[in-house]
C-alpha cells in the first residue's frame, strides 16, 4: 500500500513539473520551480536533512556533509514531505532502512526513489546501452547511478527491488565505491561529501539582484532565507532530534 502511494505520488510530481519518466530528475531545479527554499549547510549530525514549512515558506535543510548522491536522494525525500505531509510543521530525518523507518519515512523514501529512478527510466537506460535481459555487472550499475545522480546503495536498493541484481550482488558492488568508479574513468564527486554551503531558491535569485543593484549589503545578502530566522529555526530542528535520539 505504501509502495503504491509513493509510486503514484512520484508520477504526478513528475507531471507535475513536465519530466517524463524516462528523463533524469533534477531535484534542484524542481525545488526552484515548486517555490521551495533549500539549503545546504555541513552539520556534525547523522541528520541527512529536515523540513519547514510555515504559511510563508517550505524550506529544505540539507546536510552537505553526507555525498552529493546522498544529499540528491535527501532533497527528494523532503519533497515528499513539502508536498504531500499535510500535518507537518517541521520534521528531521536521518538514514535508516527501509523496514525501519515510520511510515511517513518509508513512503518519504519510496518516493524519492520513483521520482529519481523510475522504472521506465532504468529501463531506458538498459535498453540504449543494449542491456535488456543481461547480466548487470559492476559497471553497469555505476553508469546508471551516475545517470541518475543517486548513491551506490540507493541504486543497488533499487536494482535488487526489480530483480535485476542479487542480495549478494548488491553487497559486493557496495564496497570500494570511489576506486570502482574511478577505474572506468568516472568523476567520483557523486560519492564524497560536498561540505557547502548554499541557498538554491527562486529568493535567493531575487536576493542577488537586490544586493547587486545595491538595496542590500552584503552581510543581509548572506542572511537571507526566504524569512528572518528559518535557518534558525530548521537549525533548532537537527538539534531536537539529535537531542531526542
Amino acid at each position: 500500500m505504501l509502495e503504491v502511494k509513493a509510486r503514484q505520488l512520484a508520477i504526478d510530481t513528475r507531471l507535475r513539473l513536465g519530466s517524463q519518466s524516462t528523463e533524469y530528475f533534477d531535484v534542484y531545479r524542481a525545488v526552484i520551480s515548486l517555490g521551495i527554499t533549500c539549503v545546504k549547510r555541513p552539520l556534525e549530525s547523522s541528520i541527512s536533512g529536515a523540513t519547514l514549512k510555515t504559511n510563508k515558506v517550505k524550506v529544505i535543510l540539507v546536510n552537505s556533509s553526507k555525498t552529493l548522491g546522498h544529499q540528491n536522494f535527501t532533497v527528494a525525500h523532503e519533497l515528499y514531505h513539502c508536498l504531500y505531509d499535510e500535518n507537518l510543521v517541521s520534521r528531521a530525518c536521518k538514514t535508516e532502512t527501509l523496514d525501519r523507518a515510520p511510515d511517513m519515512e518509508q513512503v518519504a523514501d519510496l518516493f524519492a526513489t520513483h521520482l529519481l529512478m523510475p522504472e521506465d527510466a532504468i529501463f531506458n537506460q538498459l535498453r540504449l546501452r543494449n542491456k535488456l535481459d543481461k547480466k548487470l555487472t559492476l559497471a553497469d550499475v555505476i553508469n546508471l547511478e551516475q545517470f541518475f545522480s543517486v548513491s551506490r546503495k540507493a541504486m543497488c536498493w533499487k536494482l535488487e527491488d526489480l530483480k535485476l541484481i542479487t542480495r549478494n550482488e548488491s553487497d559486493r558492488y557496495s564496497v570500494n565505491v570511489i576506486q570502482s568508479a574511478r577505474s572506468l574513468g568516472k568523476k567520483t564527486d557523486l560519492y564524497r561529501p560536498t561540505n557547502d554551503k548554499a541557498i538554491i531558491s527562486d529568493y535567493a535569485e531575487k536576493a542577488s539582484e537586490a544586493l547587486q543593484k545595491n538595496l542590500i549589503t552584503e552581510s543581509r545578502y548572506e542572511e537571507i532565507l526566504a524569512d528572518a530566522d528559518l535557518l534558525e529555526e530548521v537549525t533548532g530542528i537537527v538539534e531536537e532530534a539529535d537531542v531526542a535520539d
